[in-house]
């Protein structure tokens, strides 16, 4: 079986790991989830990667979240690739 895993673009700068993870949890089982932080404010960098159990669900959170405003910020969603277990 394969994960896959999404970039999640447009996070507000106090996104956490957990806001993501919600955020996808409603279209697949979500193996893991970061957002992606400056080294010296620790403010997120306005972006993270989710890990989804299979492509399907990585498409399905893609379909559904893609151009959605959430906070006043317009998401951008994409499948980067797929992880061996």
């Amino acid at each position: 079986m394969s994960k896959s895993v999404v970039y999640v673009g447009g996070l507000s700068e106090d996104a956490s790991d957990d806001h993501l993870r919600a955020l996808l949890e409603e279209y697949g089982v979500v193996a893991h989830a970061a957002v992606i932080r400056y080294k010296h404010s620790g403010k997120s960098a306005g972006y993270g990667f989710v890990q989804l159990s299979s492509r399907e669900e990585a498409l399905r959170a893609v379909a559904a979240l893609d151009g959605a405003r959430i906070g006043g910020n317009c998401l951008r969603l994409y499948v980067t690739g797929a992880l061996e277990r």
